[in-house]
């Protein structure tokens, strides 16, 4: 008998590459406003959107205000250049949503599992249309029985209440059979533990874990993971 049933796994830099896909979304739109969208510059954005998303994650702003300074300031800050949000993020979030580029194995490990009738889902921060055309383009969504994104629970990663309310939508759901999977300490371990099921850290970079976080599985690669379930 299999020790977990349920699989709740991340997408972004866990299934699909984030950092392709964001890249090629600054590449569009800091042309579009005739900024050169050089290595420096779309790295600068990176750290300051991820300073952002950790900020959200730990409860300091709201999505909306996430979503309402970060590319004016950034903008001002850099270039000195003060330019309307609604265009910008709107344009941006377009161009986003059309990077669906997979991580190496995700598929393969998809369909295994998928055979091995595990019940998989998603469980991710982000903005729903851009998740979800992601995950149809990529055919990924095929997988899933259901897809939970932060922004119609109302709630982030890692909070309890982001779990709650997907659990709630689980039949039959049992936290002893759960197993969630993510590449990120800060938002799929934590909320893991903050939800009081087991976790599977993907550490692709072989990253120093956090001795705050409980981690009860490891794996430096997707295929690794299907020998870890098997």
């Amino acid at each position: 008998m299999k020790r977990y049933q349920t699989l709740l796994f991340d997408v972004d830099d866990t299934l699909l590459d984030f950092h392709a896909a964001q890249d090629q979304a600054l590449d569009q739109l800091f042309t579009s406003v005739d900024i050169e969208p050089t290595a420096t510059v779309k790295q600068a954005y990176a750290t300051y959107n991820q300073g952002l998303w950790e900020q959200l994650e730990r409860g300091e702003i709201t999505r909306d205000e996430l979503m309402a300074i970060r590319f004016p300031t950034f903008f001002k800050e850099h270039f000195g250049k003060t330019l309307a949000n609604n265009s910008l993020n709107e344009r941006y979030l377009q161009f986003l949503a059309n990077g669906h580029q997979t991580l190496p194995g995700a598929r393969e490990l998809l369909e295994e599992l998928a055979a091995r009738d595990y019940e998989l889902y998603i469980v991710t921060n982000g903005v729903k249309f851009i998740q979800e055309k992601r995950l149809k383009e990529s055919k990924f969504d095929q997988y899933f029985k259901q897809i939970f994104i932060s922004e119609t629970l109302g709630a982030q990663k890692p909070s309890q209440l982001f779990f709650k309310r997907a659990f709630d939508q689980i039949a039959g759901f049992d936290k002893e059979k759960a197993l969630i999977i993510g590449d990120s300490l800060s938002s799929d371990m934590l909320g893991g533990q903050n939800a009081g099921i087991d976790t599977l850290w993907l550490n692709r970079k072989q990253q120093v874990a956090d001795p705050k976080i409980k981690i009860d599985l490891e794996a430096s690669s997707l295929a690794q993971i299907s020998d870890i379930l098997s």
